[in-house]
């Protein structure tokens, strides 16, 4: 009986503490605890996406984030993230009740033609790096996920880089490609005139090569002023930032992203990511 009592008074230590968020649910052997019996907590981003919903009314409510590498030969390169991490993620995404979106049902979105699931996840990965198709295209075909890939267009089938024929590819799987500029230099920089030709150029780039329209554009270094946002309205449905600032009024085209790192183990260190 005494053994009962006790066990009983831990589970229930246990699981205030659990309600009270002290346990830190990422690679600590509480945190793997807490996973296994609650699955992944994801409370402090939809706390977030309550204060989006508050500041930029009629902004989509969707967790998006932003991957570089996906491969298993640089685990110490902080833009890094190893493949089967990467599959972690979708599984905890998953299991945590999500469904994956990509770029193309935001578009149908702001038009009017599409209502989004209740927890969303957008997967986008930014500049076009040849492992996205060596690593993360097979994973997330394997899952049955969509994504995003945000490409350089001046970047096709240079060293290290996605080739044409790649992208095509995995636009017929079901993979959205976007623009992430020509040169992948910081629009802020620019001026009115080469701002215009950084989106217009990346866009016509990308869609002769598609023969699909390419209605999203990822800031190179998610670094945007009035200017460039003048500029991108022009040629684009849905712009992307590069990091999270929950206080921050969003647009259509200051759409907030998690950097996703090296680190990031488990979903919940991603929400810590700003």
């Amino acid at each position: 009986m005494k053994a009962a009592a006790v066990l009983c008074v831990c589970a229930c230590l246990f699981s205030g503490a659990r309600y009270m968020e002290w346990l830190e649910q990422d690679s600590s052997p509480w945190g793997n605890l807490a996973r296994f019996f609650y699955g992944p907590d994801t409370r402090k981003e939809m706390r977030r996406l309550q204060t989006v919903k508050e500041i930029s009314p009629g902004i989509p409510l969707i967790t998006a984030l932003c991957y570089h590498e996906v491969r298993p030969d640089r685990r110490d390169d902080c833009m890094n993230v190893d493949p089967e991490i990467f599959r972690r993620h979708i599984r905890e995404f998953r299991k945590a009740g999500y469904t994956f979106i990509n770029v193309d049902d935001l578009r149908l979105y702001k038009a009017g033609s599409k209502q989004l699931p209740e927890k969303a996840v957008l997967i986008s990965f930014d500049d076009g790096y040849a492992d996205n198709y060596d690593y993360a295209y097979p994973i997330l075909r394997e899952e049955q996920v969509p994504a995003t890939f945000f490409v350089v267009s001046d970047k096709i089938g240079s060293e290290n880089r996605m080739t044409a024929d790649e992208l095509r590819e995995m636009r017929a799987g079901g993979m959205a490609i976007g623009s992430h500029t020509v040169h992948h230099e910081n629009l802020a920089g620019m001026t009115g005139e080469e701002i215009d030709f950084e989106m217009r150029e990346s866009k016509e780039s990308l869609e002769k090569i598609l023969g699909n329209p390419v209605c999203a554009v990822a800031y190179p270094g998610g670094k945007t002023n009035g200017a460039v946002l003048d500029k991108v309205k022009k040629y684009y449905d849905v712009a992307f930032v590069a990091s999270v600032s929950p206080e921050t009024k969003q647009t259509m085209y200051t759409l907030q992203r998690y950097g996703v790192f090296k680190w990031n183990e488990h979903i919940e260190s991603i929400f810590k990511n700003r």
